[in-house]
Order: structure tokens, then sequence, then C-alpha cells
């Protein structure tokens, strides 16, 4: 365990900037309870944590409108979600850009979205920082009330004790995306077929 936390402290920030990158919110709230115990700077989190947010949609976003025809892009794109996606931003494509990291199920089909679009890069950009900063902000915060909360019950914690209640956290949420995600394409293959796709009755 204190080789581990030893880990934290001099690499934590690391793991968080890429962990945002890969996962996202539950890597960051595990960020926020351990910089409440000491473990991480709850500041030195939030830029990490914003970092990898401005660059994992960054580079989608470039992926999308340079690379539509790669294979990693007609995956998203054949996904049932995409077409809503586009709908949302032809709509209003600035409210999309900075609500989008806080809709679930489309935290990686946006960017790819808005690359094929063709929104601006520069509009992105400047409304990418925006929503980035306000998102890592909020999810370290829950973090890091969460620490609190622990603690006002249970007394400041021991290395061990924040480390396990941390792993809990990131394996809780992903567990938590995988049945979200689980039961949101049995809810698309559920769905009813396009208007003309249906069988004509038999005479």
């Amino acid at each position: 365990m204190h080789a581990i936390h030893a880990f934290l402290v001099s690499y934590g920030l690391i793991v968080v900037y890429l962990g945002v990158i890969i996962e996202g919110e539950s890597v960051l709230i595990a960020a926020g309870f351990l910089a409440h115990q000491g473990v991480m700077n709850p500041f030195a989190v939030f830029l990490a944590a914003f970092a990898g947010s401005v660059t994992g949609d960054q580079i989608l976003f470039y992926v999308g409108r340079h690379f539509a025809g790669a294979r990693i892009v007609q995956r998203q794109v054949g996904r049932p979600l995409f077409a809503k996606v586009l709908e949302r931003i032809h709509q209003n494509e600035v409210l999309f850009i900075l609500s989008f990291r806080f809709i679930y199920g489309v935290r990686t089909i946006s960017p790819i979205a808005l690359g094929i679009a063709r929104v601006s890069p520069t509009l992105y950009a400047a409304l990418n920082l925006v929503s980035a900063a306000l998102w890592a902000a909020l999810f370290t915060a829950l973090g890091y009330v969460f620490g609190q909360t622990i603690e006002r019950f249970s007394g400041r914690l021991h290395v061990e004790h924040k480390l396990i209640i941390a792993g809990l956290l990131c394996l809780g949420g992903l567990v938590a995306f995988g049945l979200a995600r689980g039961w949101y394409a049995r809810r698309q293959a559920r769905s009813p077929a396009q208007p003309g796709s249906e069988t004509p009755p038999s005479a």
C-alpha cells in the first residue's frame, strides 16, 4: 500500500490526465477524494483533468474533421445515436459543445460528429476549454465533497483506507458505465423500426 501511495504522490497527476482521456468521471471523482485526503493537490487534480479532457476531445474533433473515412470514425457514424447528435449540433452547436460532456452516452461520439459537421475549429476550441473547465471543476469537487463526508462520519482515514475507497470508486464507476452502456444498447435494439421499413402484411 505504501508503494502505491508513493506512486500516486509522484505520478498521480499523470494517472488523472490519462484516466480522464480513457474513462472520465469515476477516475476524476476518485482523484478528488484522494485530494481531500491529502494524497494529491486539489487544484493540480483539476488542472490535470482539465488538460486531459481538452486533449482527448480536441484529438477526436480533428479525427472526425480530417479522417472521416477511418474505421474508428465509421464505427461511430454507424451508431444509431450519431444522427441524433448531428441533429442537436445543427440545432445549436454552441449549446451542444458546452453540454455534451454532461450527457451520458455521447462523450466519445460528439467531438467526432462536431468535426464531421465542419464546426469552426476556433469556435470548438474556445468552447471546449470552457466546457472542460466546468466539467473538471464539478467532478473534482464531487470527489472532494465525498471525501469530506466520509471523514465527517469516520474520522481521518489511513493511507490504506484512502486507496481502497478510491479503488472502489473507480471500479464502481466502470461497472456502472458498463451496465448503463449495455442497457442503452438493448434499448436501441428494441426501438421501433424506421418508417417504411415495416414488413408488408401478408395477404
